[in-house]
């Protein structure tokens, strides 16, 4: 008897997993977002902020070039969850501070839209 449910058992077939670099869903690190898209987006998002009005932004342009300070930056981080989507924890909000940290971020987080 335990001879048969070993077969019965060993028969059945396992599930197999893929990998995120086999998978087509996680073929880039970014979604369906495409780099450009996501750099308009920000630059956009950036060059509208009250206190950046007039000012030139570019994917390198850093928060403290364009006289913001930790609240603007975090007022900025708000439109960008928004606008994408996401919700950038604390500790991640923190360690952004320019156009290319916010642009790198979008880029590693899958699920912004």
């Amino acid at each position: 008897m335990i001879r048969n449910t070993f077969r019965l058992i060993s028969n059945v077939s396992r599930p197999t997993f893929v990998s995120a670099k086999q998978s087509p869903f996680m073929s880039r690190n970014y979604g369906t977002l495409s780099e450009k898209e996501i750099t308009d987006r920000v630059i956009n998002i950036i060059s509208n902020y009250d206190k950046t009005q007039g000012k030139t932004v570019t994917p390198t342009t850093t928060f403290k070039e364009l006289g913001l300070d930790s609240l603007d930056a975090a007022d900025i981080l708000v439109a960008v969850e928004e606008e994408f989507g996401i919700e950038i924890p604390d500790e991640d909000a923190d360690r952004i501070a320019s156009t290319a940290e916010t642009i790198t971020y979008l880029r590693k987080t899958p699920t912004a839209k």
